[in-house]
């Protein structure tokens, strides 16, 4: 669940924004598309990672036994 507390900043809200017009309503994808779908954005790789990892830790996505969901 999101927290007002887990604010993301401009890079991770970009990065945030770019996975959610990739993906449809409830779709499940994987944490190697996401990170492409990050780098489309002129972002390197590795920084890729990181921002997903945010995402991730702040709550925006969760990870399930199949693949990452954004969180509603």
């Amino acid at each position: 669940m999101r927290h007002s507390a887990n604010r993301l900043t401009p890079t991770q809200q970009t990065a945030f924004e770019q996975i959610e017009q990739a993906v449809a309503t409830d779709e499940l994808f994987t944490p190697e598309t996401a990170i492409d779908w990050i780098s489309a954005g002129d972002v390197e790789h590795a920084e890729a990672e990181a921002l997903l990892e945010k995402l991730l830790l702040k709550g925006y996505l969760y990870e399930t036994d199949t693949g990452l969901r954004i969180t509603k």
